[in-house]
């Protein structure tokens, strides 16, 4: 009798920004023949004005009721409640700020020299690169509280049907792709 088929992969990949999510997830969901969704780009909305969670939630929904998936994006007030309890793993792309720092800098000189659109058509501007509302701050902000959480996820009860995969570097994806197929325990 042939060997039952795994079940499908619902992954969920968070980060602060430049930390590789969306490329990553893209690579993942490309080798796994699975639907990807950023959620950058359910968000906002043109202008980058954002939609409530709530709005973001019914977004969300349809590809939430598919058999796997891959999302990238953090905004707890929606993932947690509406995406972790589908979700077969969590990887949580915890990088050291410097990293992150030079990542979202280039990131951002890039997009607003080129014109490149981000975020469902928007565009950023090299002229809010430091703006206080910019991602630059964004980041320098949150990064503290969020590399604290990121590194105690894997003791959430709200998880303890998932496997947490952290990594403090941006993991190829083939290292990834082994990891979720031949898991091994999260070191804390």
């Amino acid at each position: 009798m042939p060997a039952a088929a795994p079940p499908p992969l619902r992954l969920h990949l968070i980060g602060s920004s430049g930390a590789g999510k969306t490329t990553l997830g893209r690579a993942l969901a490309r080798q796994l023949g699975l639907p990807f969704v950023d959620l950058d780009e359910l968000y906002w909305e043109p202008g980058w004005q954002p939609v409530s969670h709530p709005e973001l939630a019914r977004r969300v929904a349809p590809t939430l009721a598919l058999p796997g998936w891959v999302i990238v994006g953090n905004y707890r007030a929606t993932t947690e409640p509406h995406v972790w309890p589908r979700i077969t793993h969590l990887v949580v792309l915890d990088l050291p700020l410097p990293t992150l720092l030079r990542r979202t800098v280039w990131r951002t000189l890039r997009r607003g020299v080129t014109g490149e659109p981000c975020c469902n058509g928007n565009r950023e501007q090299l002229s809010r690169l430091l703006h206080h509302d910019g991602v630059v701050r964004y980041l320098l902000r949150n990064w503290h509280s969020r590399h604290e959480r990121q590194q105690r996820l894997h003791l959430e009860p709200a998880l303890a049907h998932a496997q947490v995969l952290r990594h403090t570097r941006t993991p190829p994806v083939h290292q990834l792709l082994a990891q979720l197929h031949h898991p091994t325990p999260t070191p804390p």
